[in-house]
């Protein structure tokens, strides 16, 4: 058996099934699932008492479908017969006359995998650190080997609809709350399976027993109320129709029995292959796993060792970026006005970790090696030996520059890293006589679960300089992006685009909430009035000016971002558009000043709006040269700015929908409302006069 090994302990009469696919991460392929055949029937010939399931990978249990294997032929007859197989083989370990069990230890268990131990399964058994989930519309598609039934068997339909339908990947302690898995220790691991195995002889699978009573059993009408609210929440973007397909999926099943239940997912599961849009988050998966990881090209034989860093600035960005730091093992210098200062930092980002801690999402030696890393001062002096510091205090020129002379008078080798949003490496290094050490590493908030890092080279950036950001925020973990010198460079200025239009739009005669409706209804994760609050109504404002001051002809401020801004409406605890999470705050009405002057669009025209604003800003980008290649536009846009990952980034938006198409748009739309920021982009007539219409990544 190539992927799956036998082994049977004849003394004990227990087979263990060690999965150990190709690839650094077992997945289920066909051969995988012909290994699994044989063994069940191997197992059930030998008359074992009982079969554990284990993994010879240190990390990964088994972590879903093959997509490779799966886009070599991606057919809804291929796939259909794939699953239909799977489950098959599922159903027959389940069935089988002997406990089955598995044991995990520190490893992952997704999709197929997870869907594998929820059928097959009567027990499992896990140390902390392990992790279970169906993060399958995180791909375009959805679990259909049995995991929205096999998940409310012992979870109940609400915790079912939160897993599948937010892709959610969790901790296995989570799961011990429904006493499908026990945690243990590694030491111990094996032998209580086999112990249990003993204990529990005679068992029926619970997905074949009649008397199994599902947790939280609710009545019909309560049954109902969460399809529909799962519904409104998930199922508003058409263009995402992997979360329409599965919620189908689990209303039908509520009503068919538990085998017919599992076979009509694989009839909404298999079309879905054929949906341009799916073909887009599969290979959005596969950008993100295999080209994102290289794309940011720098020699990594100038970089300089980035054992030890600096980080200027304890607030909450400086405070994430050394937790992610220290986190992967780099000693980090916190610095502020103060060695108090920097301490009660310290503090702050230990208290944070806690509840990681005590919910087990994190081992307490994981927290304790992280806060080892971490030390406090207040003295410059003791940047004389680190090779690099990265700046991370607000957006202020002055203090930036006055920052970076101090720091070099300490040290004038050491590469001076700027957290800036918005201010340009030009004007940082302006009076430095060093600016060829000077680089910019823009992290997003909240830093340790962001995982885009935007390395911005300014005009006198040494290779250097640029390889130490790129290696050190590889370290951390990060996917990084190359980008060249500007006002709010690639993402800052794309984000802030979308934010106006939003105002804009609800200054054309839009309702505000109806705007961020039509965002969501786009494939947006938040509308952009949404997107301000949460951003910081101040941030988004002072962005703004300062992008207006720099590129007056690219961008005005709308008036009523100016009248929110004055009277206080900025969000991050103060008025909004929103209060109490999601309730309209209609108060907010009196800040939006009416254009009479220009047309209120259809909904149809405000939602491409939003999507045309920041596409044609990407495409500026390349003609500033601020963008260089079309992967580098796509990865940031989905992991940094929130453009609609169903759409894979604005640069297949534009290869689906056509280079003279999507100008077309563009120029109609500049011509009706007369923003500057829709004014197209030179490049969508470069690729029309070189003959390019599609495919352009």
């Amino acid at each position: 058996m190539g992927e799956l090994r036998y082994r049977l302990d004849r003394k004990k009469n227990i087979a263990v099934f060690e999965i150990d696919t190709s690839g650094p991460v077992n997945t289920i392929g066909e051969q995988f699932i012909a290994d699994l055949v044989k063994a069940t029937e191997k197992a059930n010939s030998d008359g074992v008492k009982g079969v554990v399931l284990a993994s010879a990978k240190a990390k990964s249990f088994l972590d879903g479908a093959n997509l490779m294997e799966i886009m070599k032929d991606p057919s809804q007859l291929n796939l259909k017969h794939v699953v239909l197989k799977l489950q098959e083989t599922l159903a027959n370990l389940a069935k089988s006359p002997f406990p089955v069990v598995a044991v995990l230890t520190g490893q992952t268990a997704l999709g197929g995998g997870f869907e594998t131990l929820l059928w097959t399964c009567d027990h499992i058994f896990s140390t902390t650190g392990s992790k279970m989930g169906l993060p399958e519309v995180n791909v375009g598609l959805f679990p259909a080997g049995g995991g929205p039934e096999t998940l409310r068997k012992i979870a109940g339909l609400k915790t079912a609809l939160d897993v599948v339908m937010g892709g959610k990947v969790l901790p296995a302690e989570f799961y011990s709350k429904s006493g499908l898995v026990t945690m243990v220790s590694k030491d111990e691991i094996l032998q209580e399976a086999e112990k249990w195995i003993e204990g529990h002889q005679g068992i029926i699978n619970r997905n074949y027993d009649p008397d199994w009573k599902e947790p939280d059993l609710l009545s019909n009408d309560e049954r109902q109320k969460l399809i529909k609210k799962a519904r409104a929440r998930y199922c508003i973007c058409p263009e995402k129709p992997y979360l329409k397909a599965a919620m189908d999926a689990i209303e039908e099943g509520l009503d068919l029995p538990f085998e017919e239940a599992v076979k009509n997912e694989v009839r909404h599961f298999a079309p879905l292959i054929t949906e341009p849009n799916v073909k887009n988050k599969i290979d959005l998966f596969f950008a993100m796993t295999g080209i994102a990881p290289k794309i940011a090209k720098v020699n990594p034989k100038k970089s300089l060792s980035t054992e030890e860093i600096a980080i200027i600035g304890a607030g909450l960005m400086g405070q994430g970026v050394a937790q992610v730091c220290a986190d992967k093992g780099m000693k980090v210098l916190l610095i502020d006005v103060d060695k108090a200062t920097a301490e009660a930092a310290i503090e702050k980002i230990g208290a944070g970790l806690e509840p990681l801690v005590k919910k087990g999402r994190w081992l307490p030696d994981r927290k304790e090696r992280l806060m080892n890393n971490l030390r406090a001062s207040g003295d410059y002096e003791k940047l004389k030996t680190i090779p690099l510091v990265i700046e991370a205090v607000f957006e202020d020129l002055d203090l930036k520059q006055k920052i970076l002379k101090e720091v070099q008078d300490v040290n004038p080798d050491i590469i001076f890293a700027s957290n800036t949003s918005t201010i340009p490496m030009e004007d940082i290094s302006a009076k430095s006589n060093r600016p060829e050490q000077v680089v910019g590493m823009h992290y997003f908030s909240p830093v340790p679960l962001m995982p885009l890092l935007e390395v911005i080279q300014g005009p006198k950036t040494s290779e250097a300089a640029l390889a130490t950001a790129v290696t050190s925020g590889r370290r951390q973990g990060k996917t990084c992006i190359v980008v060249g010198d500007g006002p709010a460079f690639y993402t800052s200025r794309t984000f802030g685009v979308f934010v106006m239009t939003g105002f804009y739009l609800a200054e054309m005669g839009l309702d505000p909430w109806e705007i961020d409706r039509l965002a969501l209804e786009a494939g947006f994760p938040q509308g952009p009035l949404h997107v301000y609050g949460t951003a910081g109504g101040n941030v988004v404002y002072h962005a703004g000016c300062f992008m207006s001051s720099r590129k007056p002809d690219l961008l005005t401020i709308p008036e009523s971002v100016g009248k929110m801004y004055e009277a206080g409406y900025v969000g991050a605890g103060k008025p909004c558009f929103y209060k109490n999470g999601m309730e309209p705050d209609k108060s907010a009405l009196e800040f939006i000043v009416r254009n009479s002057s220009l047309p209120t669009p259809d909904r149809d025209e405000a939602k491409e709006m939003l999507l045309l604003s920041m596409v044609n800003q990407a495409f500026l980008c390349l003609d500033e040269g601020v963008l260089r290649d079309y992967f580098s536009m796509d990865i940031g846009a989905i992991l940094g700015i929130g453009f609609p990952d169903c759409w894979h980034g604005p640069a297949r938006y534009v290869s689906q929908k056509g280079v003279k198409a999507t100008l077309g748009r563009i120029q109609a739309i500049y011509e009706k409302y007369n923003l500057a920021f829709f004014k197209p982009a030179r490049e969508f007539e470069k690729l029309i006069a070189c003959g390019v219409d599609r495919g352009l990544l």
